[in-house]
Parts: C-alpha cells; structure tokens; sequence
C-alpha cells in the first residue's frame, strides 16, 4: 500500500497545491518532554506563492496506510523563506508545551507530600491532567522545595531521582517508569518487532559500548539524629570494577535510594545501542521496546527501548521512520497488564524473562512479555 499524508493547519485541511510542493515532512518523538517538533520543507516557486502560515499556528499531522493517525499536533515557531531559488522551511514544537507556565521561575516547598500530590499540584496549575506511575507516585517527601527553578528544570529533577520518564504529551503531564515499555497507567504498550523485509538497506547497526562499568552506585543522605553524613549504595553492574558516587545529598534514606537505584539503571542504559531505518509505521514511538527477529545472531532478541522516533514523509522515498534506541536497562520492565492497539486487556505479565541467544556478554535478559505482545497501528499509548 501507499502511504498517505493529511495536513490541517489551525483545524483547517491545507489546499492542494500544499501537496503539490511538499518536499518533506519530519515528526521527531524523543523520549524528552520539550523535544517533539515538527519541520516542513517546501517548493515555493512562482507565480502562485504559497500564503506564510502564521506564528502559533497549530498543525496536525496524520500518517498511514489507509488508517490515519495523528503524529501529534505542534505549533509553528519559525517560518524560514528563501528566495531564487525559492523554498519554505515551517518548523513548530509539540503544541501541549506551549500552553504550560512551567518555564516560568518558582520558589516554594512541600512537607509530607507524595509525589503524586506534588507533580498533580503543578499538572493542575497548567492545565493539564497527570498521569502518574502508582510506584512512582506513592513515594512521600518528608520536605522538597522549587527553589529558584523552572517548573520544566524541577520536574526534571524529580524525574531523574525517580527513573522516570516526564513527558507533556495530548494535554497530560506525564511520570512514567522509565525504559519499562509500560505507560503512566502501568500497562504494558508493546513491543515493536524489527525484521529484514521493513529494514531500508544499510542503516542497521547495534553497539556494545567498551565503556567504565560501575560496581554500584554511591549516594549520600543527612541524618539529623545523628547529625552525620550517611551512604548507601545501589547494586550496578557485576562486571564493573569502578564506583559512581552522586555528590548531591539527600535529605532521606529512601529519596538517596531512590536516587541511586534511578542512576544505576541509567547508567546500564548507556552500555548499548542500536539504530534502524524502517517502511513507516505510526506505531514506533520514543518509550516503547525494541526487538529484532532474524536480522543475526547477537542482535536478534536482545531488549532496547526506543529513545527517538523520527517519522520522515517525502515524494522520493515515501513514509519511512528512523530508530533510535537504548539497551534496556534489566529492572524497570517486564510486568503490568497489556495494552493493545489502544485497548487494554486483562493479562497480567510475570517478571520472567530469558537472555537473547549469542547477545553480548551483559546484555541484560528479555523479559518475556515482550516477544508475547506486539505493538501494532497504535500511536503513544501513554
């Protein structure tokens, strides 16, 4: 089948002679909260010029084979014309983020409050609905504080103490596990599988990384009763034989813990990569697990998480969507009920899970929902 594209700017369809002169168009998804964007590139020759979309204006894009599904909507942020020869460049960022105070500056502090509590508190004061990770939000700060920060930079930091994904996407503030495969809600989202009759030639590669492997990670906390500095440590990689120490202290045990745990995994998360063009599919987005099936030994079966989705439509080479992924990380995934072409069933997964035959030495074992649950035509199901 041939790919098909539709295009609305401010809820209105683009005229025909949009198409005419479409050279390409670029959604990139990345598992960030401030990076989906959108860049049109145009012929605009003359005589008839094309009208310059407006500042704020909203685009929606929609993909597929037959079906139609929204890549996302976004705001035009910069509009580049040149002249003889002539041409126009449209570029805007996901339009939910622009809608948000959370770049403005804020001080100010909660006591006895669960994550939760905090990040709802911030979704509601920008008009979005969160969506939190039950596991995430049921941890309770005795005392946290915004201190002269962006609302963006503070929920960075939470996210980053907690292993979550924070994200901003269809009017939610999302707090996802972080390289789980599952959504906010917990439900498992599928997996995209990988195989040699959708790869474009020449743009498979996969990499173990020859890098420093950390023993455990070391974090430090304050106790008041004892008015000492205390360490505690997370377990990281059996074959390391270094020590990452966070040098921020921490006003509890369990937020040290919490932040350790969080480091250790991210750090797995940077021992491996992989990358891949493929025919597009509006089902790979950033968050969702990768697998490859019968590409080679090595690759085949070895678990990733997609960091970036890059859906690209042009004349010359239709729809395609680059791949952009990391190693999973061995503890964040792997149970949660299934969600299904947007439909979540009563299935719940088990912890168990099975090493990829001939991965690397450390590739960290595929949980076994994974090669059971396939994500098909679905878009972001967080």
């Amino acid at each position: 089948m041939r790919p098909q594209i539709e295009v609305t700017i401010d809820g209105n369809p683009v005229a025909g002679a949009f198409y005419e002169r479409l050279v390409s168009i670029t959604v990139t998804d990345k598992d960030e909260a401030d990076a989906d964007t959108v860049d049109i590139e145009l012929h605009d020759d003359p005589p008839q010029f094309l009208a310059i979309p407006r500042k704020g204006a909203i685009i929606d894009v929609r993909l597929g084979y037959g079906t139609l599904r929204s890549l996302g909507k976004f705001t035009v942020d910069k509009v580049s014309v040149k002249c003889l020869p002539y041409s126009m460049s449209i570029s805007g960022k996901s339009a939910d983020l622009r809608k948000t105070k959370l770049k403005e500056r804020q001080e100010r502090h909660w006591d006895n409050k669960k994550l939760k509590d905090i990040v709802g508190e911030i979704a509601q004061e920008n008009g979005l609905t969160p969506a939190i990770d039950s596991e995430i939000g049921d941890f309770e700060y005795p005392w946290i504080a915004q201190q002269d920060e962006q609302g963006f930079q503070f929920l960075y930091r939470l996210a980053e103490r907690h292993n979550a994904l924070f994200n901003i996407k269809n009017g939610r503030l999302i707090f996802a596990k972080r390289g789980s495969g599952n959504s906010a809600a917990g439900t498992f989202v599928g997996s995209v599988v990988v195989s040699p009759p959708v790869i474009v030639e020449g743009t498979c590669n996969f990499e173990a990384n020859d890098r420093t492997k950390y023993s455990k990670v070391v974090a430090y906390y304050q106790d008041k009763e004892q008015a000492k500095r205390v360490e505690i440590d997370a377990e990281g990689d059996e074959d390391g034989d270094s020590v990452f120490r966070i040098p921020e202290p921490f006003a509890s045990l369990e937020e040290a813990d919490k932040a350790a745990q969080a480091r250790a995994k991210d750090l797995k998360r940077g021992e491996g990569a992989a990358s891949v063009t493929v025919i597009g599919d509006t089902a790979i987005a950033a968050g969702a697990p990768l697998l490859f099936q019968g590409v080679r030994p090595g690759l085949d079966g070895a678990p990733y998480i997609i960091d970036t989705a890059t859906h690209t439509y042009s004349k010359g080479e239709g729809y395609r969507t680059q791949i952009s992924a990391k190693l999973y990380d061995g503890k964040s995934g792997g149970s949660g009920s299934v969600t299904d072409s947007g439909d979540t069933t009563d299935t719940t997964a088990t912890n168990d899970s099975t090493p990829a035959a001939n991965a690397p030495a450390g590739t960290p074992a595929t949980p076994n929902l994974w090669n059971q649950t396939r994500r098909y035509g679905s878009t972001d199901a967080n």
